[in-house]
């Protein structure tokens, strides 16, 4: 009967041993909240004393040299006491960004490292200096257009931008320099005689002088056929006539 005992006897100890380590583990961690919750008030009151006791030297000067109501001070101190938790909530996240900043602030300083030797390479190259003389550009244009000129110019953009597209062609490009160049040719050698009527005519025996003198027909032809604007006459101009 004794050898049957035995077991029943240990596990009885083994449970009592468990209940037991149940509650040293509860009280070791109410201990432990409590003293978290105590850490975190001691260091909300070391942060709030440097505060309290400027206030408090603020008041001693200003009560000794002006009149205050003891009441407006009472309300005062109530109201901070009644806010304490606010005062704690606000006390967390600045806490928080305090923090932040340190951890930020050796990865930020590389990063402006960087940004002011990009600054300083893009000077050198002459970006800034670029933009402040295109600023004065700018600023001559919009003083030469009024409000009129920038709305017919709104009106007509379309069209601007598709001449300027078809000017843009290579073929028109192509043109416009061999133009440049001819005509730079024709500057050196100004000071030749001019060629005589049959110089001319034996010109025209050129297939290239005939395919030039058709195109710059064909432009005459078109440029005729665009109606001519009609200038704005003042009134007086009219009274005249009439």
């Amino acid at each position: 009967m004794s050898a049957g005992a035995a077991p029943v006897l240990t596990d009885t100890l083994d449970e009592r041993l468990e209940r037991v380590e149940t509650k040293v583990e509860e009280i070791l961690g109410e201990l432990r909240r409590q003293r978290l919750e105590r850490d975190r008030w001691q260091e909300l009151a070391d942060e709030l004393a440097p505060i309290a006791e400027q206030a408090m030297n603020l008041t001693i000067t200003r009560l000794g040299s002006e009149d205050f109501d003891l009441a407006d001070l009472t309300s005062l101190a109530e109201a901070v006491v009644r806010d304490a938790s606010v005062i704690e909530a606000w006390i967390g996240p600045l806490r928080a960004m305090a923090a932040l900043a340190e951890e930020v602030g050796p990865l930020a300083t590389p990063a402006v490292a960087s940004l002011n030797a990009w600054l300083a390479k893009i000077d050198e190259r002459g970006y800034f200096s670029f933009a402040q003389q295109a600023a004065g550009v700018l600023d001559n244009v919009v003083s030469s257009f009024s409000d009129e000129d920038v709305r017919l110019l709104g009106d007509n953009i379309v069209l601007i931008l598709q001449t300027v597209k078809q000017m843009t062609q290579p073929e028109v490009m192509g043109l416009l320099g061999r133009t440049a160049l001819t005509i730079q040719e024709v500057e050196t050698e100004k000071a030749a005689e001019p060629p005589t009527t049959l110089a001319l005519l034996r010109q025209l025996r050129d297939p290239e002088v005939r395919r030039g003198l058709a195109r710059l027909l064909a432009t005459l032809r078109t440029i005729g056929r665009v109606p001519a604007a009609r200038a704005p006459v003042p009134d007086g101009d009219q009274t005249d006539r009439r």
